[in-house]
């Protein structure tokens, strides 16, 4: 399929069915809930831009089609100047208050799929695993959130460095189909607009036995059994869009995820139990430097 256009972004969403929770009652179809309408509306106009202005917003790809700019793997100065263009063009549009519109993960899982040896020197079937799920989220042109944290029940400062173990995320077991997960992850920022949660390490795992259940990297479906997003209050308020052109508009959303008993796909892992590349993620494959620009 490759780049696609609001209409459609719209219609995946209203499908999708993810359990989204806010204010003490279930979601439902996000696309009309008064919390995300406005912002589901936004993204798609950052997805009908593709399609309005397909030479500045996308590219040629192997087969001939074409797929938006922020998946592109740089090559060159001009290429970094291409992304830079489209990259400016969505973030002019939401004035700078988009913080993860879907270009953010595209750049970081374009930067890890072209150092996909980095992944293959732990297990070659992640190698494997982070290229093609980036050549299947660059065909689809799914909108994707992500988690980094792990939550505490403690704000201590003795708590520093430490894992909650009780709330953290972790491995459960694995299985001939892929990987039990459960526990907590947060802030997944535009959780209720997306399809696709990425989970990347964050903070830097002690290097012990211990540490190995929680040093996990991989993709899920927003929509997938055992998983729910936990959301804030929203700053859609329902007001005049002249009167409140930002909240009425941008509001993003944050959320917990919880995840109980998670099945993982082995074709979507990325890392299991390998606490130094954990740690070494974004140094490593240089998404760091992508997500930044």
């Amino acid at each position: 399929m490759g780049a696609r256009s609001g209409n459609n972004y719209l219609s995946s969403l209203k499908k999708l069915g993810a359990e989204i929770w806010i204010a003490g009652a279930r979601a439902g179809d996000v696309t009309a809930h008064p919390a995300f309408a406005n912002c589901a509306r936004s993204v798609a106009s950052l997805y009908d831009m593709q399609m309005e202005h397909p030479e500045t917003m996308t590219f040629r790809t192997e087969d001939g089609g074409r797929a938006g700019m922020s998946f592109i793997i740089p090559k060159s100065a001009d290429d970094l100047r291409k992304r830079t263009r489209m990259m400016k063009t969505w973030a002019d549009f939401g004035c700078g208050m988009l913080g993860r519109t879907p270009d953010y993960l595209n750049v970081s899982l374009a930067a890890m799929a072209a150092a996909r040896e980095f992944f293959a020197e732990s297990d070659k079937r992640h190698g494997d695993n982070i290229w093609n799920y980036y050549m299947e989220a660059r065909h689809h042109d799914w909108c994707a959130t992500h988690t980094l944290v792990n939550p505490r029940a403690s704000r201590a400062a003795g708590w520093a460095g430490h894992t909650d173990a009780d709330l953290a995320l972790k491995l459960v077991e694995k299985t001939k189909d892929g990987i039990v997960v459960s526990g907590c992850r947060m802030l997944a920022t535009l959780a209720p607009l997306s399809e696709e949660l990425l989970v990347f390490p964050s903070t830097v795992l002690k290097a012990e036995p211990a540490a190995e259940p929680f040093a996990l990297s991989f993709a899920i479906n927003c929509n997938a059994k055992g998983l729910k997003f936990l959301c804030r209050d929203t700053y859609d308020l329902g007001r005049p869009r002249f009167d409140h052109p930002l909240a009425s508009r941008f509001d993003e959303m944050d959320a917990v995820v919880v995840f109980d008993n998670v099945l993982v796909p082995w074709e979507r892992v990325f890392l299991c139990g390998d606490v130094a590349r954990c740690n070494a993620l974004y140094a490593g494959t240089g998404a760091v430097v992508h997500m930044m620009h």
